[in-house]
């Protein structure tokens, strides 16, 4: 790992850069309040509305940023108004907080940003249970929750819009750098040192991070299309719509260049073309992260990044087998090798042509992707069905346990709080909600993080007081602290915990200097509140197996969906049975479709197989984390994540193919329609739980020696020319490969009973 490289993509991207607005606008109006109007308390308790609303500051659309914080800041103020309004007496006040938890942690059925929402109104909450109010002082605290909820509001809308260009490039960069470290999940495959198993799973989690960034560019660049001005597209907007659209395509040619990894190694072992291909598709990534840096700094990509050594000598190699014999003897393994290479070095050539267009005087003016309202099918909306809250009123909902789990643990954390000697309710009822996720594996690991963090925080935070005495050095401390604390939250839970202990715990000494016992009374409130949070995520649980069995269809529709629109996109006429059919989709194709609307299909149904894959790789992941005892049908999961990704790879990988077919063979051919028809069938049937034919085997067996047939028969018509019977032969290998996968996929999914909900 280059370091050097790491850390300028952290300094110059998008987590930094939200670090420094948090840290700013939460600090900004403490400060003026404190040096200018010399309230030091009015000061903290707006910054609390501040930070309570920062909670919600998170990368994506401004639009619905502005509004889940301004929804943020309004709840922030009723929880805290009715808070101190109840503070006259502990018991009213318990009965208050009891509610509040319980309702305010109930709305994450909502999705998207509630969970933050709640966290950030229920954090506005806990600050007020240590003062005592009388209701016009309460109001007053609450109308300043609610001032500081607001001015950070628009402070960060301000910020995000004076620098919207920013922020869509950084979105942008960091999809680039997800794509990078696919690539170098890739090349691992290609080192025979590397467990298979291994690379496999790191796979996965590569594919699910990427997902991840190309949604989240995808949101902020889609709402943001290139508008004429002049009559002509804006430049800058093309430039980095275009970029978006390469990143994806990009991702779907290495997506595409997946082969069967066990059949290259038994039969190439150590041989220098493995060597090639790994350090091919590494110096591929390295020049790919320069685009990514590129883009960061608003610069011409640099790096020279030489990879003709490598592309000559695995042609060489590739030549090489063809002379010895390797077509005849071992077909599927050297039309692996020659696919593979076909992929990365078209992969190789789309990074040249993303540098060229970075790096262009003349700006293009012609769009990747025809601007059109169909692009806004590619969004999530983010309604939010008020009544959904009511019908979650149920144990049967997982959303309602949680809401109770997270109650009875405030409940017992307020009591413990003001029985305990040396306790806080506060910092233990924090501790507590700021662990406890919908999840008991989020939860567990967060406990882990949380008391380490605290551990570690503290003990920097004792020396920085012990050895630094000027308040002003430890004011700059503690902001960075702050900035660092925000910057890592996304990404590095237990870095972040370090810092924000260190941060608020400096920000204590310096409001009462001397007091040394306060750091160890936050180590035992955090103790206290780590331990209620695990107790209580035993409470009523709902193992993630319980979520997964939904998951796993969906991904199957999803995967059947693609197939069917590569088939479309393809333009190849559908045949079952000897007879045309009709298109298997939700709509049906006519030859009067145009081809941007296939285009359209097509990429849709990629983005949501990709999307459907991402969800079930993270419960599945999460699972993992779970006590074994609740851990269900692993094995088979894990296979069906693996076989899962490799049929979408085929599957892409044969859809340009199935274009080519179309043009030079307009009625197609009954072994490619048999053999795609089968794939759909094993998906449906999957999909149905029905049991997998006894002879099922030798159908796959026969279909596989009918595609041979098919390529021996066109080679010998010679009527084509020999790049299209080249074509045809890998066309034949992928059909053959996802027979294989979808095969696979059915029976995983015969051995899996999960529940549905």
């Amino acid at each position: 790992m280059r370091y050097s490289k790491e850390i300028e993509k952290f300094l110059y991207g998008q987590y930094f850069f939200g670090g420094l607005r948090m840290a700013v606008g939460v600090s900004l109006p403490a400060v003026l309040c404190l040096v200018v109007f010399r309230q030091a308390e009015l000061g903290f308790t707006i910054a609390t509305g501040a930070l309570g609303a920062c909670v919600v500051d998170m990368p994506g659309p401004l639009k619905y940023k502005h509004n889940e914080m301004l929804v943020c800041s309004v709840l922030g103020f009723v929880s805290a108004l009715a808070t101190g309004l109840a503070t006259f007496n502990v018991f009213a006040l318990w009965a208050t907080v009891v509610a509040l938890t319980f309702a305010l942690s109930l709305t994450v059925v909502y999705g998207n940003r509630w969970p933050q929402i709640s966290f950030a109104t229920l954090f506005m909450m806990v600050m007020t249970l240590e003062e005592h109010f009388t209701p016009w002082h309460a109001l007053t605290n609450a109308a300043w929750i609610l001032a500081g909820g607001l001015w950070y509001t628009y402070w960060a809308t301000f910020v995000s819009q004076w620098q919207a260009h920013r922020i869509e490039k950084q979105a942008l960069a960091e999809n680039v750098f997800a794509c990078v470290d696919y690539l170098l999940a890739r090349a691992d495959f290609y080192d025979v040192d590397a467990n298979l198993d291994d690379c496999y799973r790191n796979l996965v989690e590569r594919q699910t991070t990427a997902v991840e960034m190309q949604d989240a560019a995808r949101a902020i660049v889609l709402r943001n299309l290139p508008k004429l001005r002049r009559g002509k597209l804006d430049a800058g907007r093309v430039k980095l719509f275009n970029l978006f659209i390469n990143t994806v395509d990009l991702h779907e040619l290495f997506v595409g260049a997946h082969t069967d990894y066990p059949l290259l190694r038994s039969t190439f072992g150590n041989a220098d073309v493995m060597m090639f291909f790994r350090d091919l598709i590494r110096k591929a990534a390295r020049d790919l992260e320069d685009v990514g840096l590129a883009v960061l700094h608003d610069r011409r990509p640099e790096a020279h990044v030489n990879m003709k050594a490598e592309m000559r000598a695995i042609e060489y190699e590739i030549e090489l087998m063809r002379k010895q014999g390797l077509p005849e003897r071992n077909p599927e393994a050297y039309a692996a090798a020659s696919s593979s290479f076909r992929r990365i070095w078209s992969g190789v050539r789309f990074i040249d042509k993303m540098k060229k267009n970075l790096a262009a005087e003349t700006p293009v003016a012609q769009t990747e992707l025809r601007i059109d309202h169909k692009l806004m099918r590619f969004l999530s909306g983010r309604r939010v069905p008020l009544r959904q809250i009511f019908s979650n009123l149920t144990m049967a909902s997982p959303s309602f346990r949680h809401a109770l789990r997270v109650t009875i643990a405030v409940a017992l954390g307020f009591w413990l709080g003001r029985l305990l000697p040396l306790t806080n309710a506060y910092w233990i009822v924090m501790t507590t909600l700021i662990i406890m996720k919908p999840g008991y594996s989020l939860t567990k690991q967060r406990n882990t993080q949380r008391i380490v963090g605290t551990a570690i925080g503290c003990a920097a935070s004792l020396g920085l007081i012990w050895f630094v005495k000027l308040p002003a050095v430890l004011l700059v401390f503690m902001f960075a602290s702050m900035v660092m604390s925000y910057s890592l939250l996304l990404f590095n839970y237990a870095a972040s915990v370090v810092f924000t202990s260190s941060y608020v715990l400096l920000l204590f000494h310096l409001l009462a200097p001397g007091s040394m016992r306060i750091i160890g009374e936050r180590a035992i409130d955090t103790v206290i509140g780590c331990a209620l949070a695990i107790a209580a995520s035993h409470l009523f649980p709902y193992w993630e197996y319980r979520l997964m069995g939904n998951l796993v269809e969906e991904m199957l529709a999803a995967t059947r969906q693609y197939l069917d629109s590569a088939w479309w996109w393809g333009n190849v006429r559908h045949v079952a049975g000897g007879k045309a059919a009709e298109m298997p989709t939700s709509e049906t194709p006519r030859d009067t479709v145009n081809a941007d609307e296939r285009d359209f299909g097509y990429r849709l149904a990629r983005k949501n197989v990709h999307i459907a894959f991402a969800n079930l790789a993270q419960a599945f992941r999460r699972m993992m984390l779970e006590p074994k005892s609740q851990q269900r049908f692993v094995p088979e999961l894990n296979d069906l994540l693996v076989q899962s990704h490799a049929l979408a790879a085929h599957i892409t990988a044969a859809a340009p193919l199935l274009r080519s077919m179309a043009q030079h063979e307009p009625d197609g051919s009954q072994a490619l329609q048999r053999a795609l028809s089968a794939v759909r069938e094993n998906l449906t049937r999957a999909q149905a739980g029905k049991p997998l034919p006894t002879d099922q085997g030798e159908t796959t067996k026969l279909l596989k020696r009918d595609l041979d047939t098919m390529v021996v028969e066109i080679e010998r018509a010679g009527t084509q020319t020999a790049e299209f019977v080249g074509e045809i032969k890998l066309l034949a290998l992928q059909c053959k490969q996802m027979l294989a996968a979808s095969l696979l996929i059915r029976k995983d999914v015969e051995v899996i009973r999960l529940p549905q909900t």
